[in-house]
């Protein structure tokens, strides 16, 4: 039984919520397992290139042909994990050509599964953008995503309710202000800093970032295995009524 290919899509429809780290630590976390991955970057700036230059291409919507070039390589289901970075301008059009296009249905079809990563806020439009995705998209994994540099200490239950067990909200904890000017400075690399080849981060300041990297990789590893047991019982469970 084949593994099923994740697409994790990071979004908000606010800007400067801290999507492309979130994006970066994710891609990341699979370059320092050794295993192949590929970011997109739907952003007018296209900042992702720069820290990813090898592992992360540019990727556009505005237009039939960009949009097919970059969907055609989402279904592909190769165990390969494609991590997107949706820029805010590119929110709305994005969902309504997943639905224009039963991109959802297909993918399943095709062992693909998307989940949505979701960086909250704790204003209007966050809440009511949230809740339009719950409605929209039942079968999909909604994970709410909490960047303490923004919301730290935002109760964000009532609001981003997780709605189903495998969407275990993900925390990128707050980082010193020395770090993150150091992480914000292309070209930052949080594997090449684990596997010691990157001298970007001064030795006082080396057992902070080491902790802060534990931590969030944890969950993404504990967020993979989810992923996988549930895949599992989805399969058994199909296979169960053949």
């Amino acid at each position: 039984m084949s593994r099923r290919t994740h697409i994790y899509i990071v979004c908000s429809p606010r800007p400067r919520m801290g999507k492309t780290l979130a994006v970066r630590l994710l891609t990341e976390f699979y370059r320092s397992n050794g295993r192949p991955v590929l970011a997109f970057d739907i952003t007018p700036d296209q900042t992702l290139l720069a820290y990813l230059p090898r592992f992360a291409v540019a990727a556009n919507i505005a237009d039939t042909r960009g949009q097919m070039a970059l969907f055609d390589q989402l279904i592909v289901s190769d165990e390969k994990p494609k991590i997107i970075d949706l820029g805010t301008g590119a929110f709305d059009a994005f969902f309504d050509i997943l639905k224009q296009i039963a991109f959802l249905e297909e993918a399943r079809r095709r062992n693909v599964e998307p989940v949505l990563l979701f960086a909250v806020n704790p204003d209007q439009t966050s809440i009511k953008a949230y809740r339009m995705l719950v409605q929209s998209f039942v079968d999909i994994t909604i994970i709410p995503v909490l960047n303490e540099a923004f919301v730290r200490g935002f109760h964000y239950r009532d609001n981003f309710p997780p709605q189903r067990a495998v969407a275990v909200p993900l925390q990128v904890p707050l980082l010193s202000q020395s770090l993150r000017t150091i992480v914000d400075t292309p070209p930052f690399s949080f594997s090449e800093f684990r596997r010691r080849i990157s001298n970007d981060v001064p030795e006082h300041l080396e057992g902070e970032m080491h902790s802060w990297l534990k931590r969030t990789f944890l969950q993404f590893r504990e967020l993979e295995l989810r992923l996988l047991l549930e895949g599992l019982q989805t399969a058994m469970d199909e296979q169960a009524h053949y």
